[in-house]
């Protein structure tokens, strides 16, 4: 129990890396000092992996990004049936700078090291693997830190092409994907309970041939629901309390 507390810990520090500067720019510690991966596999190899699975996804981004855009009208409450309750602005996209973005929870603050940069990207930049080489170097970084305490805890880490491979085929590219012929949940979509970032966090560390997605959301340290349950109707989110 020991071993798997440090594993959270480490988990929720990873978690929070990113921060803010004075100026208001967000930055984030720089993972690259990190030691191998468990099995030594080299950075460009698993980059190549990288970049093959995000060309693999350039369609699903092309698709992504020609269809962001903002349909966005004067609405009515679904739960009350009365106009007005919601206004949205209905301004072009290209009226606003985009600032921030994440489609996939803990991709920007956990593995990419220009923060701003790919702040500023898109999902296009993302099949092109721009982001590639930070990810895959993030991602050894982090097995050499931790996979001795993962082993330590009855658990399998996968390799660097492994995760590489895993990562990809949910984070390339940063886009909420949503298939209406499958079950809603997270990474198909998200809802309000979904514990993304440790489904995330399984899909970068773990052996999914081995163990469950929710290996790390099953394990008894946290949470697991909110104290106020999300009502079933818009707008989802309980009121503050």
């Amino acid at each position: 129990m020991k071993t798997i507390t440090r594993i959270a810990i480490s988990l929720a520090l990873l978690a929070t890396t990113a921060c803010t500067d004075d100026d208001g720019a967000q930055r984030g510690d720089d993972t690259s000092g990190g030691t191998g991966s468990s099995d030594g596999g080299d950075s460009t190899d698993a980059s190549a992996t990288m970049g093959t699975s995000a060309t693999t996804a350039s369609t699903s981004a092309t698709t992504a990004s020609t269809t962001a855009t903002t349909t966005a009208t004067t609405g009515e409450d679904s739960s009350t049936g009365d106009a007005g309750d919601y206004e949205f602005d209905d301004a072009p996209p290209e009226d606003f700078a985009q600032k921030d973005r994440m489609g996939m929870p803990a991709v920007a603050t956990a593995v990419i090291t220009d923060k701003d940069d790919y702040n500023a990207a898109t999902p296009a930049d993302d099949a092109d693997g721009v982001f590639a080489p930070q990810i895959v170097e993030a991602i050894t970084a982090l097995h050499g830190a931790l996979d001795d305490d993962l082993i330590a805890a009855g658990l399998t880490p996968c390799d660097t092409d492994t995760c590489v491979t895993q990562a990809a085929s949910v984070a390339i590219p940063d886009v909420i994907r949503i298939d209406l012929t499958a079950d809603a949940g997270f990474p198909n979509g998200r809802t309000p309970t979904d514990p993304v970032v440790d489904i995330t966090l399984a899909v970068i560390f773990l052996d999914l041939t081995v163990h469950e997605l929710r290996t790390f959301a099953d394990l008894p340290l946290n949470p697991t629901a909110s104290d106020v349950a999300p009502p079933a109707e818009f707008p989802y989110f309980a009121e503050p309390h």
